[in-house]
């Protein structure tokens, strides 16, 4: 989205879509702002009366029978600032929880090669500091902002009542230098806000980086260098804050205010005095002068603070609105069923940021329910490969089809039910063994989840916790071991019952035993499924009906165990060292 600062019409009215989404709410802050400043304005009139009746002899009876009505006219004001004042905080949150949560669904929804190119702690900055700006623009600010225009226009229309031979010019004059220089004022601003909001997502992503990495920095001992990054990230950002706080604190439109005040009690005294102006007019005069110049103290804040909700409103509706460049259309075929036969036709793969070939010409076929080992050293494309099978990312040529039928036709959402993964680099959540166990399948009871984590070899060590399956994991599983984690996670796959079981080197952190005893408790599964593993575990590998080997992106080998290990001279090196092995054939 380009940006243009205060001019851009469109993060305005992209807030003020948000705003008119409570329309009763809306308006009756906008009315009320205007009602709220003239009914205060109300007591100011009655008491420039009360001070002339007093001035001329008056009786107390005519003094009580103004002041009398002070009395309901001050709860009434309490009571309507309560009101707008309440109905305006609950707008303000109700805007910023939507701005929130579409950040969220519209974050949710970007591919997943978006989401590389993307930095974790500025999103976190935007969803949660910048809607706290932006709550803050709508309450109290709008409201503030409307009032103090409402009594400019009341007190000067008052004025130029009072005075209007020699008053109607300079008043206009005088507002529409004072709105001249509040927008320059705004504008000379608004470049440093947008630079402190986005000094302040760096330090939110070395704090994030460093809160997710704490084991790491405290193996290396790198507390240090991370206090010395995040010192130069504060640093710079307070550096900025200052420099924008300086020009914040030097809003010479008051002068605007200040001099016309001053000229205006002057000209009223001098007219008083000459006996052409009457002290009650005087007064009331002298008080709205009062009240306009304390409001222009005011309106300091508020100018500053709109300028930081218009920045703020600028990145938000920048990546809200942002297109997915790497996105790609859903599929609109929903499917009851998925035969899980899959078919690589000449796929090429590469990342959007890389012109590099991830893979290159790949082709083969696994039938329904054979088990596929993927082998390959580290940056061959095996992992690649699975997450094409899924569709979170589309090739660059070439055809997938599972059932015979392309997956780019299918729908996404009907499609992933099918599939269930194991990943290489395992995410839990911060919750209970219960609740992650149970993350892709929401409705499955406790007596299920106990059957499949005994398949997966998690029941002995779960039962072992003072909690269970009640017991909390910590960020990412941080209160539990690797191998902990990895049947946990293996759990969470089969409790899906999927036609397609994908185990991306899912073995990792197990020891060779526990391995064992899940392969062979799960080896009747395996039956039913196609089912693919990335190892290094050659028991696996041997027990496999297909074996796919990549080297650097090329399929370099496709066939049995048997196949392979006489012919393959890659498979050969795989088994060499542990095993006494049948002479090659070559074909």
């Amino acid at each position: 989205m380009e940006k243009e600062g205060l001019m851009d019409t469109k993060s305005i009215s992209w807030l003020y879509g948000y705003m008119r989404k409570y329309p009763f709410k809306l308006y009756f802050i906008l009315i009320m702002a205007i009602l709220e400043p003239i009914a205060y304005l109300i007591p100011i009139f009655i008491s420039a009366d009360i001070i002339g009746i007093l001035i001329e002899g008056g009786r107390w009876i005519e003094v009580w029978d103004l002041f009398k009505i002070l009395i309901p006219i001050s709860i009434a004001q309490v009571l309507l600032f309560f009101l707008t004042s309440f109905i305006n905080e609950i707008l303000a949150h109700r805007v910023s929880t939507d701005m929130t949560a579409d950040l969220f669904n519209e974050l949710q929804g970007r591919s997943l090669s978006y989401h590389d190119s993307k930095d974790v702690g500025d999103i976190m900055a935007r969803a949660s500091n910048d809607t706290r700006t932006i709550n803050m623009g709508i309450s109290p600010g709008l409201r503030i902002l409307i009032a103090y225009i409402s009594i400019w226009f009341v007190g000067l229309y008052v004025i130029i009542i009072l005075l209007p031979s020699f008053t109607i010019l300079l008043n206009v004059i005088s507002f529409l230098l004072f709105l001249f220089l509040t927008f320059k004022y705004g504008k000379s601003i608004e470049p440093l806000s947008t630079k402190a909001l986005n000094k302040l997502s760096e330090v939110s992503s070395i704090t994030n980086d460093s809160l997710v990495g704490i084991r790491d920095i405290k193996i290396f001992t790198a507390e240090k260098i991370l206090e010395r990054k995040f010192i130069k990230k504060t640093t710079k950002e307070s550096e900025i804050k200052e420099r924008e706080g300086k020009l914040g604190a030097w809003f010479y439109p008051n002068l605007i205010v200040r001099l016309y005040t001053i000229f205006m009690i002057g000209y009223s005294l001098f007219l008083t005095v000459e006996g052409i102006l009457s002290i009650r007019d005087f007064v009331l005069i002298i008080t709205l002068m009062s009240t306009v110049l304390g409001m222009a103290d005011e309106l300091n804040w508020v100018s500053f603070l709109s300028v930081g909700t218009i920045a703020a409103a600028n990145r938000l509706c920048e990546y809200i609105d942002e297109q997915d460049h790497y996105n790609y259309d859903d599929g609109n075929i929903k499917i009851d069923q998925l035969i899980p036969n899959i078919k690589f036709e000449n796929v090429n793969f590469s990342y959007p940021s890389s012109n590099q070939l991830i893979l290159n010409d790949i082709s083969f076929e696994i039938k329904e329910n054979e088990t596929l080992a993927i082998v390959g050293g580290p940056g061959s494309g095996k992992s690649t490969l699975t997450k094409l099978i899924q569709r979170l990312y589309i090739p660059n040529s070439g055809r997938i089809t599972i059932g015979g039928r392309n997956i780019k036709d299918l729908d996404n959402s009907e499609f992933r039910k099918f599939i269930a993964t194991v990943e290489q680099e395992i995410f839990l959540f911060n919750d209970t063994i219960y609740e992650n166990m149970k993350f892709g399948k929401i409705d499955a009871k406790l007596d299920d989840i106990m059957k499949i984590a005994k398949i997966a070899q998690a029941e002995e060590f779960i039962e072992k916790l003072p909690l269970g399956y009640d017991t909390i994991l910590g960020e990412n599983g941080v209160k539990i071991s690797g191998g902990q984690a990895q049947r946990i996670a293996i759990a969470r796959a089969l409790i899906l019952n999927p036609s397609i079981l994908i185990i991306d080197d899912g073995a990792s952190a197990l020891d060779a035993k526990t391995e064992k005893l899940i392969q062979d408790a799960i080896k009747d599964i395996l039956k039913t499924r196609t089912t693919l593993i990335t190892t290094h575990r050659l028991a696996i590998i041997a027990e496999a009906d297909k074996i796919l080997i990549l080297d650097k992106g090329q399929l370099v080998g496709f066939g049995s165990h048997e196949e392979l290990i006489h012919n393959n001279d890659y498979y050969r090196n795989l088994f060499e060292e542990h095993y006494e092995l049948p002479e090659i054939v070559r074909r």
